[in-house]
């Protein structure tokens, strides 16, 4: 099974990019599942109330549903976040302990998994939809935007790993939303070939 997952802060239009990712491949004859994002399934406060039984709650509900898909058959996983995700919204707010710091190592290493990451950061002046679940802070918003742009260095520099980044106005940009799903397409295919020869 090939696995794509998109990441970043809450309001980038990641969910939308999913969807329109998820219908990218349909409409090419792929069996492709989605994995929608865990956090607001949580029993467990979020964003500024995190606590770190939300991230872990976060992390093993989403580890479960991807490797479901995976026993299940689909050849495309689209993951509406990563489970690093999850540990950026604790560690900023310095509420991780034991359990968290060595599930983040080896959530890391499962970042190895997906075969195209896909970073995206709300567009300046990208106001966020007030839905009574994300974050509607501004200095938040920000601050958690400068812990994800961390955890892609991390990535890059950890993994060797090549991460598209694209912001939300190219997601609501036809013309440009077209492009970004050709570019994943043929990241995708890129990632298998190395697979293949491998």
């Amino acid at each position: 099974m090939k696995r794509i997952a998109i990441f970043g802060t809450h309001g980038a239009a990641k969910t939308t990019l999913v969807y329109k990712l998820a219908s990218f491949f349909k409409m090419n004859d792929k069996n492709v599942t989605v994995i929608h994002e865990t956090a607001r399934q949580s029993p467990f406060p979020i964003n500024t109330d995190v606590v770190y039984q939300t991230t872990l709650f976060v992390v093993t509900s989403q580890l479960q549903k991807e490797l479901k898909a995976e026993a299940e058959g689909f050849e495309i996983a689209i993951s509406d976040r990563t489970p690093s995700d999850a540990f950026i919204y604790l560690n900023h707010l310095e509420r991780d302990n034991h359990l968290t710091q060595s599930l983040e190592v080896f959530c890391m290493e499962w970042i190895k998994k997906y075969d195209v990451l896909i970073y995206l950061e709300p567009s300046e002046g990208f106001k966020l939809t007030e839905d009574g679940v994300r974050a509607s802070n501004i200095d938040y918003q920000k601050a958690i935007r400068d812990d994800f742009r961390l955890l892609v260095e991390e990535i890059e520099t950890i993994h060797g790993k090549k991460i598209i980044k694209a912001n939300s106005k190219q997601i609501f940009d036809e013309e440009k939303c077209q492009l970004l799903l050709n570019n994943i397409n043929g990241s995708l295919h890129d990632a298998g070939r190395e697979i293949h020869m491998a």
